[in-house]
Parts: C-alpha cells; sequence; structure tokens
C-alpha cells in the first residue's frame, strides 16, 4: 500500500519533539542554577538543535525536493501551515546553536534570549500536532497538539537526563523537574484518552478508524500508554511522594520506556491518518 509519507515523517517529529524537550528542559536548569546542574544543562543545549536538524534532514529526505525545502525554511507563506513550520524550526536551530556555542565557550546566556527561544521550542512543539490537524483528517483532530507536545517534553527531558547520567553519577532530577515530568505525563495521557475517545464520538469516518487502530496497532497503542504514559508516571510519583532520588536503573526504565512509547504513539498517529484516507 502506498502512504503519502513514511517512516521518516515519524523520524522528524520524534526527534524533533526530543530537541524541544531537551532545550526546555535546560533552559529551566539553567535559570536556577547552572553550576549545579551544569552536565544537564550542556547535554540538553547541545542535544537540542542536533536532534531537531536530524529531524528535518529527514524531512527534506520525505519531501525529495531538497532546494525548495531550503527555500521553504527562510521563507514565509503566511496562509502555508508547512511553510510556517519550516521556517519556525529553522529559526529555533539557528537560536539553539547560537546558545549552545556560547555554553560552549563557558559565555553567559541572558534570560531574555532563553525565554525567546524556549517560547520557541513551545511553538514548534505545538506546530508538530496542529500541522497534521491542519488536514482535517478524523484521525488527525484537534488533540494532536497538546499530545504531541507534551511527549516531546517528556521524551526530551528524559533523553536528557539518560545521556547527563553517563557523564556524571548524581541525582539530575529535583523537585520541580520531577514535578513537571509528571504533570507532562499525566498530560499526555489525558491527551491521548482524549484523541481515542473523540475518535469514538465523532462521524463514520473516525469510527472505522478507531476500528481500524484496534484491529492493526493495538500492540503498539498499548505499548505508548502503558510503556510511554503509565509506567514513568508510577515511578516519578514514587520518587516525588517518597523524597528518594530515582535509581540509575529507573532513571534510564523511565528514560527507554518513554523512548519506545512515544515513537510507537507518533508511527501509529502518522500512519492512521494516512490509511484514513486511502480508505476514503
Amino acid at each position: 500500500m502506498h502512504l503519502l509519507w513514511d517512516i521518516r515523517v515519524v523520524l522528524d517529529l520524534f526527534l524533533g519533539g526530543i530537541g524541544i524537550g531537551a532545550f526546555v528542559l535546560a533552559s529551566i536548569l539553567y535559570t536556577i542554577d547552572y553550576e549545579k546542574y551544569k552536565i544537564v544543562c550542556k547535554t540538553g543545549f547541545f542535544m537540542a538543535p542536533v536532534f531537531v536538524a536530524i529531524g528535518l534532514i529527514f524531512l527534506l529526505l520525505e519531501i525529495g525536493r531538497p532546494l525548495h525545502a531550503v527555500i521553504m525554511l527562510v521563507s514565509v507563506n503566511p496562509t502555508s501551515i508547512l511553510s510556517w513550520g519550516g521556517f519556525l524550526q529553522g529559526g529555533f536551530i539557528l537560536l539553539s546553536l547560537f546558545i549552545a556555542f556560547k555554553i560552549f565557550k563557558e559565555q553567559t546566556v541572558s534570560n531574555v534570549l532563553l525565554f525567546i527561544t524556549m517560547t520557541l521550542a513551545f511553538i514548534v512543539g505545538i506546530y508538530h500536532g496542529a500541522l497534521l490537524s491542519s488536514f482535517g483528517r478524523s484521525a488527525w483532530n484537534s488533540s494532536l497538539p497538546v499530545l504531541f507536545l507534551s511527549t516531546s517534553l517528556v521524551t526530551g527531558f528524559l533523553t536528557t537526563m539518560f545521556i547527563a547520567k553517563f557523564f556524571k553519577q548524581e541525582d539530575v532530577t529535583n523537585k520541580l523537574v520531577k514535578g513537571s515530568m509528571i504533570v507532562f505525563l499525566l498530560l499526555s495521557f489525558v491527551s491521548i484518552i482524549g484523541w481515542i475517545y473523540g475518535l469514538k464520538l465523532q462521524d463514520t469516518t473516525s469510527k472505522e478508524a478507531l476500528a481500524y487502530m484496534m484491529n492493526e496497532y493495538f500492540i503498539l497503542i498499548s505499548i505508548a500508554i502503558i510503556f510511554g504514559m503509565i509506567l514513568p508516571i508510577i515511578i516519578y510519583i514514587k520518587s516525588l511522594f517518597a523524597k528518594v532520588h530515582l535509581s540509575n536503573f529507573e532513571l534510564k526504565l523511565t528514560a527507554i520506556s518513554a523512548f519506545v512509547g512515544v515513537f510507537a504513539l507518533k508511527y501509529v498517529v502518522v500512519y492512521l491518518g494516512q490509511l484514513e484516507y486511502l480508505v476514503k
């Protein structure tokens, strides 16, 4: 079966999401206490432009017209959400690269620059879901912007802490980070339930898409919910309320679990919307 988009679009959405989540975590910890969380901050700031850029490369390969895509990145068509997305992601890459360079040179980064770039990161995270929603497919409904943003923050946070742990064998979380993770995970869980429930309540096409997903992608969507959300939620709530640090095993488990779960989720969402189109 021929699909308009393949795995490369999924990789763009997934890797780009990790990049913006990594930047948000690094920015938060930088403003709290850079010296205390230096390893995590450096890891997040260096990861951000790399992951988003690699995601964009996959998107360019999918488009198959690199020159046209590059032109799209540096120009804005006010009526095209794809054009705006390319411009926003390109802008984020440039700003995050500049910040990463300043961090590498041990130079101070202004809070204003961090705030602007972090705001852009949130916009890009929302854009990933808004792009799909703009096509008007039943499977790509209005729940996606929040779902994609929250899951991007989850994978970005956890991947950054996972990598940072290899460089510094100390607890790389605090109450704010743990609390933020729980909020993002709960928001992801509520959003995916809302997305599935929305398919059930809408028109016949939506119900057909839901039935197809339950038949063909049941294992993947179960992985997304159980490993991408429920398991990390349990571990982080336990750690927060017990006032104990996450063990190395727990940190690695939550990172790998969310990594696999969120990738499965974005894979299902991207492919389900296209299959719905082909059926119609």
